[in-house]
């Protein structure tokens, strides 16, 4: 622990209070170096020397100071304070807005107009979390106005659907982006998390997430960064859209750590052209495969395809059965009635893409099990023989109801899901920090599928990439029918099958386990020592005797992050951390008593942790794990899965429903930006999002920066129909040059024919002179000569007019590529024009 006389850090106004509320709005450093002062409860100087930044923390726990903030954060009013050393100025970046006290002595209100615009603010904050449609926000207005009779800020908020459209496309989204790459700078290394999937607009919609320890926070983030919407989806395409959206913000590709993606190969190929940039400026990407949360769900789809019991396909056939159809829906809760029985919940569907989620599924059919038996083989038979009558779907569900041995599978895959696969997901479908329980969890996972068809004394206690030299096909290292893991409501279930259909059922089990086991062994990384050794991250593993020398490894494995000489450093901090004194506080958030009685215990996050230990300072005010700090933040935002992507196409389609099919990219940007800031600032609610200053300057400008856009637009399009307008009429000049010029080469063809013939009277004229020499008649020199006189002639007037053609036919085709390169230099020109007017639409909305 810190050593008596520890100084003020400045780094302590970065922390949050436990109530996630920023601490520099209440902390400053007091008269000495080792002083606090709390301006929230007006304190004196208080002692931080002998206990550091405990003293603030049990400060924080005072009940004054928790009530007192408690009144700051239910005023409604918004004040500038007035500190000494703050300038307050629309124009200086460093102006601070927090909500004080009335009472304070050294605040002022903001301006009304403010108020009514951070009341327009939180209303759209509002309904981009919610999704509302900008028509369906047109007569907000007027309701406030109705609502609120006696308040002048109801009186004087706008908000119909145009406002509400630029001021999150314009003004609160562009706001969040900046914070977001403010932000980001300050980190030293990032993961980029990304995914396309098809909207509304069938466009392929490219999101882009960010991960990384957030100085502003002090813990690991996953941040929306942009969506780009595309058509062809090719890698190179989804590469240029990645590095061009890190020019455009200025943020250094070397920063990147590494990709979280999922497995298709068209992802493969973009890690491998990211890491190709990287490694022209010096970089290299960490790679630790893909999405393991992908792997297990494919282990499992392997398996439950391999046994060709199709039990997905009658779980989606049971679910548009009633899907589109009130009256089946009705007569089935007749049926339930007749029964005493209670429809408790409805039919899940079946996404082929998660394929563990079908048990979930599964356990819905299985409880209304006897309620579908009797809909589907007496009620429908007996009533509607039109509407089964040659009915695929219905002949395929009544095979599967009919048969004794089907709700003995679908038990063991109910069992099989919520035995084996769920705790796996469970864990990593958080958004938190897990690297360091991968491989741990993977191994565990792929030791149960092993434990639940081969004997324990075979697998024995191997562990990690022990488990792969497992040879569990042998049949003498099986467990036999009695002993095989299928769940006790399966082995129940067995009393009502035949001889036959159990021996069927064994062996479908076995092929299950089997393709299971074979493809986690093929495809999970447990022969990966880096995500083996990660593991000395958790709390419990501080005095792992092995934990120096996995430290080392781990620095050394992450590709330019640490020096040498910082490498060397690690088992020494490594050391001391070993023996440092851990508060509880640290690991246990809370202890609780359910309704029973039993105790719970509730613990942290690991990023909260290992924050606490690497604030731990010197008696100098220095950092007591300079090279830990680095290391560790760095490795903790280590991507698990792609989980939180898939998590952002639940929000698109919250977002961009079919209604809203015509929402430009710079919409969803601002959407998807407001919604993450919901989450990121306020905790999940709207109204907690912190509003300054800034926020408000960027709402007000919105509407400036629309318009301008607008003017933007409409001189490109402008600018565009003039140069269509001129190529047209290039298009018709060079159409009528090309006809000329046929027409002129049609003429040349004809003289190069009349040419030919003059030749040939030349020809007979010689001719005719030679024989006349042979045989001495002269007779017929005259008629030769004349011939000769004439072909001459021919010959070059002919001549004169092929040259003068070619003349032409060359101007022509000259005047033909000055059309040419006039249009590509307007094309250049227009697009010029458009990338100015862009660029100071973009330093207008700064």
């Amino acid at each position: 622990m810190p050593l008596h006389k520890t100084k003020f850090n400045a780094s302590w106004l970065e922390k949050l209070d436990f109530d996630n509320t920023p601490v520099k709005r209440w902390l400053k450093q007091g008269g000495q170096q080792s002083t606090f002062v709390c301006t929230l409860c007006k304190t004196g100087d208080l002692c931080c020397g002998n206990k550091g930044w405990q003293s603030i923390e049990c400060h924080m726990k005072n009940k004054k100071h928790s009530d007192n903030l408690k009144l700051l954060k239910e005023n409604n009013i918004f004040t500038i304070r007035t500190e000494s050393n703050l300038i307050h100025s629309e124009q200086s970046s460093s102006s601070n807005v927090s909500m004080t006290t009335p009472a304070a002595p050294s605040t002022k209100n903001i301006s009304f107009s403010d108020q009514v615009t951070r009341a327009e603010t939180l209303w759209a904050m509002n309904a981009a979390r919610h999704g509302y449609s900008y028509l369906s926000c047109d007569g907000s207005s007027d309701l406030f106005k109705k609502m609120f009779p006696d308040s002048n800020i109801a009186q004087q908020i706008k908000m119909e659907r145009v406002k509400l459209s630029y001021v999150i496309s314009h003004g609160l989204g562009p706001f969040f982006h900046r914070g977001l790459i403010q932000d980001i700078k300050q980190c030293e290394r990032f993961v980029l998390c990304f995914d396309e999937q098809k909207n509304h607009q069938n466009s392929k919609q490219l999101d882009l997430l960010l991960k990384y320890w957030s100085v502003q926070k002090q813990c690991v983030v996953t941040r929306y960064y942009k969506s780009v919407l595309l058509g062809h989806a090719p890698a190179h395409t989804i590469r240029d859209s990645i590095l061009d959206s890190f020019r455009t913000d200025g943020i250094d590709i070397k920063r990147l750590l590494m990709i979280g993606r999922d497995n298709p190969n068209v992802n493969k190929t973009i890690e491998k052209l990211l890491d190709e940039e990287l490694k022209k400026v010096g970089g290299e990407l960490l790679k630790i495969g893909p999405c393991h949360i992908h792997v297990v769900h494919n282990a499992f789809k392997a398996g439950t395809t391999k046994s060709c019991w199709h039990i997905h396909t009658f779980c989606i056939d049971i679910w548009s059965w009633f899907r589109h159809s009130p009256a089946r829906k009705e007569d089935f809760a007749n049926i339930a009635d007749e029964l005493d029985e209670t429809i408790q919940k409805t039919i899940l569907y079946f996404v082929c893409t998660r394929w563990v989620l079908l048990g979930k599924v599964v356990d819905r059919i299985l409880i209304h099990w006897e309620i579908l038996k009797e809909y589907f083989l007496v009620y429908l038979p007996g009533n509607n023989q039109a509407q089964i009558k040659e009915n695929k779907k219905y002949n395929s569900i009544k095979l599967f109801l009919s048969s004794n041995i089907s709700r003995t599978r679908f038990l063991f895959i109910s069992y099989l899901c919520r035995v084996v696969f769920d705790k796996f997901l469970t864990i990593f479908q958080k958004t938190g920090p897990m690297i360091h329980l991968l491989y741990k969890e993977l191994s565990d996972l792929y030791r149960v599928v092993l434990l639940s068809f081969v004997t324990i004394e075979h697998v024995g206690n191997k562990q990690g990439g022990e488990l792969l030299s497992v040879d569990y096909k042998l049949a003498e290292k099986q467990l036999n029918d009695k002993q095989i893991k299928i769940g006790e409501e399966t082995r129940k279930s067995l009393t009502l099958l035949s001889k036959d259909e159990k021996e069927t059922f064994f062996q479908d089990v076995r092929n299950i386990f089997h393709s299971i086991a074979l493809y986690l062994k093929s495809n999970l990384p447990l022969h990966n020592s880096f995500l083996r050794d990660l593991k000395i991250l958790g709390v419990s593993y501080r005095s792992d005797p092995q934990g120096c020398d996995a430290i080392v490894r781990i620095g050394r494995y992450i590709p330019g992050l640490l020096s040498v000489n910082e490498i060397d450093l690690l088992s020494d901090e490594w050391l001391l951390y070993s023996i440092e004194t851990i508060d509880d506080s640290w690991v246990v958030k809370r202890k609780y008593n359910d309704v029973d009685g039993k105790e719970h215990i509730e613990y942290h996050e690991i990023d909260f942790y290992w924050d606490k230990i690497l604030s731990i300072v010197r008696h100098n005010g220095c950092s007591k794990y300079p090279t830990l700090s680095k290391l560790i933040k760095n490795i903790l935002i280590i991507s698990h899965g792609n989980a939180d992507v898939e998590r952002g196409f639940s929000i698109n389609g919250n977002i961009l429903t079919e209604d809203r099919t015509l929402l430009s990219e710079k919409s969803i940007n601002g959407l998807r930006a407001t919604y993450d800031a919901k989450s990121f600032s306020g905790n999940g609610s709207v109204h907690k999002v912190p509003i300054n200053i800034e926020m408000l300057r960027a709402v007000q400008k919105s509407a400036a920066s629309y318009k301008d856009e607008l003017l933007k637009n409409k001189t490109i399009v402008a600018a565009q129909e003039q140069v269509n307008k001129q190529r047209e009429k290039t298009e018709i000049e060079k159409k009528k040059l090309l006809e000329q010029e046929n027409e002129l080469m049609s003429k040349y063809k004809k003289l190069q024919t009349e040419q030919k013939t003059a030749q040939l009277l030349l020809e007979e004229g010689n001719q005719r002179i030679g024989n006349s020499l042979r045989k001495r008649d002269f007779t017929d020199i005259q008629a030769a000569y004349a011939l000769n006189k004439i072909g001459t002639e021919k010959m070059k007037i002919i001549d004169e007019d092929m040259s003068q053609i070619m003349k032409d036919i060359s101007m022509i085709q000259q005047k033909r590529a000055h059309a040419d390169r006039e249009q590509s230099n307007k094309k250049r020109k227009l697009a010029a024009e458009q990338v100015l007017l862009e660029e100071n639409a973009t330093k207008f909305v700064k």
